[in-house]
């Protein structure tokens, strides 16, 4: 790595922040992801590029036993796609790429600092999507910036993807790949520091509900029928041994090699009842369950809506959000070997490659795909935040990929 490269991301580094701090306080929640994209759309234009907006398909998603299953329609919600034509002919691609939705923003009393204000302190910048992943775009846009100011047009063609739906499904990278943003490497902007992730388990979503009487419980017969929430207590009890299951049957040696339980059922969102002398009318449960490249999604979906039928006949189960496949692309690959490389060079420290228990939009993309970005904590929690001497690393890191990747160092 370069005086020049250093010296040039240091001055851009304010920049950097600046980027991040704009997408933060835009409040990309599920359906309202427009905002940030705009952010990103005019930078990938001051940048060069030519950029388009591509839409999802929603029924080929529905009919897509691996896509997301839609929760929101998609008037008005697109992607950023962006290309920058290469010089000359035949030489590689790359796409790099990130999401700009974020999850809610929970027990909004306990945050320590505006979720959406971006504030810098204590050599980081807080919010929510800081980490996961606001910042991470931001440098590598900075990153594209600073290497065509130093090296000039890249040789191969560039693009660069700003996608929605990564929490929840991945039908926005499924649309950029269809509308032929693929290119022979893929870089995520997640956030991946003290490693390049190059796998991840395979993740279903579920609504359990039950439905009760909604009588005075003085008078409800408690025996004739499961009460609603007890129901959902069952099917969970159910869940938890299909959880461990799972986690010993070794199905996945990938996984089941490189962690001690891979798979994790989570009780993520539960609401119902009105009153406590009441039986609930009605009862929900959102769960997510992890599981190996042993099975496909549809199989995952199978077991589980057996297990709940067999411990809680009265629960219904629906299927909502995520059909995410487990994956894992080869870490032994021109790509993987350069990020560490050129990290080794900008941050001082030599990573490697290894899996993780979540997913990411790398699943849809068939070559050598890899998630990388800024060191963040307690992403999706309270007090989210991303650091500020990791940024101006992975920011370095990039300008030298890129370089390169493309012959130009």
């Amino acid at each position: 790595m370069t005086e020049a490269v250093r010296a040039a991301v240091d001055d851009r580094l304010e920049d950097a922040l600046e980027l991040t701090a704009q997408l933060v306080r835009e409040r990309s929640l599920l359906g309202f992801e427009e905002g940030a994209q705009r952010v990103v759309h005019e930078r990938l234009e001051q940048l060069g590029f030519t950029v388009e907006r591509v839409a999802v398909d929603a029924e080929e998603a529905l009919g897509n036993p691996r896509a997301g299953i839609p929760l929101l329609p998609y008037a008005g919600r697109t992607n950023v796609a962006g290309r920058m034509r290469g010089t000359t002919p035949g030489a590689p691609t790359l796409h790099l790429s990130g999401h700009t939705d974020v999850v809610p923003v929970e027990a909004l009393e306990r945050w320590t600092r505006d979720p959406w204000g971006a504030e810098i302190a204590d050599g980081r910048l807080w919010g929510r999507g800081a980490g996961d992943m606001k910042a991470g775009i931001a440098c590598y846009l900075v990153a594209v910036d600073v290497f065509l100011s130093l090296y000039g047009p890249p040789t191969g063609d560039l693009m660069f993807t700003s996608v929605i739906e990564e929490e929840c499904g991945g039908n926005g990278m499924r649309a950029v790949l269809a509308a032929g943003y693929d290119g022979d490497g893929t870089l995520i902007a997640e956030p991946h520091y003290t490693h390049v992730s190059h796998g991840g388990v395979g993740v279903i979503w579920a609504r359990l509900t039950a439905r009760g009487s909604g009588k005075h419980a003085a008078y409800a017969d408690q025996a004739a029928t499961t009460p609603p929430i007890q129901a959902l207590v069952d099917a969970v009890g159910a869940l938890r041994v299909l959880e461990e299951d799972l986690n010993a049957a070794g199905g996945d040696p990938a996984f089941s090699d490189a962690f001690a339980h891979p798979y994790n059922l989570n009780l993520g969102e539960v609401g119902g009842g009105a009153w406590p002398s009441n039986v609930p009318a009605e009862a929900y449960l959102r769960v997510r369950l992890g599981f190996g490249r042993d099975l496909e999604p549809v199989e995952a979906q199978r077991i589980l809506f057996e297990r709940v039928a067999a411990a809680a006949p009265t629960v219904e189960v629906a299927f909502e959000g995520f059909r995410a496949h487990g994956y894992r692309h080869d870490p032994d690959t021109t790509l993987a070997h350069l990020v560490c490389a050129a990290h080794a060079d900008a941050a001082g420290f030599a990573i490697g490659a290894s899996l993780s228990t979540a997913t990411t939009d790398a699943r849809y993309v068939a070559g050598p795909t890899y998630c990388y970005g800024p060191q963040a904590g307690d992403i999706h929690g309270i007090d989210e935040w991303v650091d500020i001497t990791s940024m101006r690393n992975v920011t370095a890191t990039m300008v030298s990929v890129l370089a390169r990747w493309y012959g130009q160092a």
